[in-house]
């Protein structure tokens, strides 16, 4: 079978770029005293960090879970590798009923809440993310035993150890053999803009190649759904034969 892999190692991301740049390659990028091989291991998790503010890349996407008691405060702590909660996510998944998450509820919405300490046993929960992190709606008591989830966008865009466990995910690269979660070729584009810039150098034409490459991935990172303009297989009719007029197309 062909040697191939879905990604690349720190050490390899450095080095192709590097030596994209003009720069000789290295056996070891994180060993190496070059000044240009420190700023490029250092720039490399600035490059990550970005990328996962910038988009909610599916292999970082990660599920949070808790059962309610009530016996509890209604805060919850999150994940420690939480970066933010992926929209319209989070749902009540049992208890009295399968309900979404209502909120998240704004500081005066919660204010609201709080002042009125409406308590209902039987359907929704409210929810927000402070102070980092999660609270819950009832919480005078808290309703007991509903599971909640949602899902996030995990910190951890690096593993290390060569084991993709949880206890091997990082958020920064420190060592050559970390295998980096995203695209080798979005990651080396970005990393190259990032050191010709703090170099001081032309960036027009790595700028170019950054921007079609996280723009092309944005695009093939998730499949997207086909769109019809017709009738569905269920549901509302749209747009057909039975309710376009026949004549005046185009005038």
């Amino acid at each position: 079978m062909a040697d191939v892999s879905r990604y690349l190692t720190a050490g390899e991301i450095i080095n192709r770029a590097a030596v994209e740049v003009g720069l000789a390659p290295v056996v070891d990028a994180f060993a190496s005293a070059d000044p240009a091989f420190r700023q490029l291991r250092t720039l490399i998790t600035s490059c990550g960090q970005t990328l996962i503010q910038d988009y909610p890349w599916q292999r970082l996407h990660a599920l949070f879970e808790l059962v309610t008691d009530s016996a509890d405060s209604g805060e919850y702590e999150l994940p420690a590798d939480f970066s933010y909660m992926l929209d319209q996510t989070g749902w009540q998944r049992g208890g009295p009923a399968v309900w979404p998450l209502l909120g998240p509820a704004s500081p005066q919405v919660w204010s609201y809440l709080k002042a009125r300490q409406l308590y209902s046993a039987t359907l929704y929960v409210w929810f927000r993310i402070s102070d980092g992190k999660f609270n819950v709606f009832p919480d005078d008591p808290v309703p007991d035993g509903i599971p909640i989830t949602f899902e996030y966008v995990s910190r951890a865009w690096v593993i290390g150890d060569g084991d993709d466990g949880p206890e091997s995910r990082k958020d920064k690269v420190t060592e050559d053999a970390d295998i980096v979660l995203f695209e080798p070729i979005l990651i080396i584009n970005f990393l190259k803009l990032k050191f010709l810039a703090a170099k001081g150098f032309d960036t027009t034409d790595a700028k170019n190649e950054f921007s079609l490459s996280i723009e092309s991935w944005k695009g093939k990172d998730n499949s997207a759904p086909v769109l019809n303009a017709g009738r569905p297989f269920q549901g509302m009719r749209y747009l057909d034969s039975r309710n376009v007029p026949e004549t005046g197309f185009g005038g």
